[in-house]
């Protein structure tokens, strides 16, 4: 009886240490309970798939590789490597700083790596470890045939993660969560297309009219 009661004693000081940790786990979990339109913990829904594969089909028609903006456990990640052509490279930009499930940067990082390995192995798939903003400072290869936007949704980010697609002259411009819950992706994609999009889903799709900006 004893033992009993220690052990109890020592799980609600565990349950008190971690209480915000934990706070931040309900919190989510109740979301997605309450919001069961909505993709499932960073996955996306049947109706968002069929937009993510008719995005890759439009970029089939162009060369250069597919970008993805936001990795979070890499689901999409893996569909997009399934979809595109095997030669055709893709890039997945994330640098771990959210997750539905509270993980700490380290442990989303290697989830993240083993859930992906065979992409990353055998897909001509690779990781930029790093925020957006470094990307697309660094970023030297040839223009994307297609960027695919889902990472930061505030309207600030979602905007300049379309701009610099534009910048870019990216001929396919795509993102997903366009919908209520997500205003600032909403106001973005219109501000920047006006209805000149498709939707799947709450997979957007928008063929970029905009010449690539010469350099300075």
């Amino acid at each position: 009886m004893r033992r009993k009661i220690k052990r109890a004693v020592s799980h609600l000081r565990s349950l008190w240490r971690h209480r915000r940790h934990l706070k931040n786990v309900v919190n989510t979990h109740l979301y997605f309970i309450e919001n069961p339109n909505t993709s499932l913990w960073g996955g996306i829904t049947t109706a968002d798939e069929e937009g993510l594969r008719a995005s890759v089909a439009l970029a089939a028609k162009y060369p250069g590789p597919i970008v993805e903006v936001g990795t979070l456990f890499g689901w999409t990640t893996q569909l997009l490597a399934t979809l595109k052509a095997p030669e055709r490279e893709l890039i997945s930009i994330d640098n771990y700083c959210w997750n539905p499930f509270c993980l700490s940067q380290a442990d989303h990082r290697a989830i993240t790596h083993r859930s992906l390995r065979y992409c990353l192995e055998r897909c001509n798939t690779s990781l930029f470890e790093g925020t957006t903003h470094e990307f697309y400072r660094r970023y030297r290869g040839a223009t994307p045939s297609m960027v695919f936007i889902d990472a930061d949704h505030s309207y600030r980010e979602s905007n300049a993660d379309i701009q610099w697609a534009r910048d870019m002259g990216v001929p396919i411009i795509t993102g997903h969560d366009y919908q209520a819950l997500h205003p600032g992706v909403i106001q973005a994609v219109n501000e920047q297309f006006g209805k000149a999009f498709e939707l799947h889903g709450s997979v957007w799709i928008a063929e970029n009219k905009t010449p690539k900006r010469a350099a300075a």
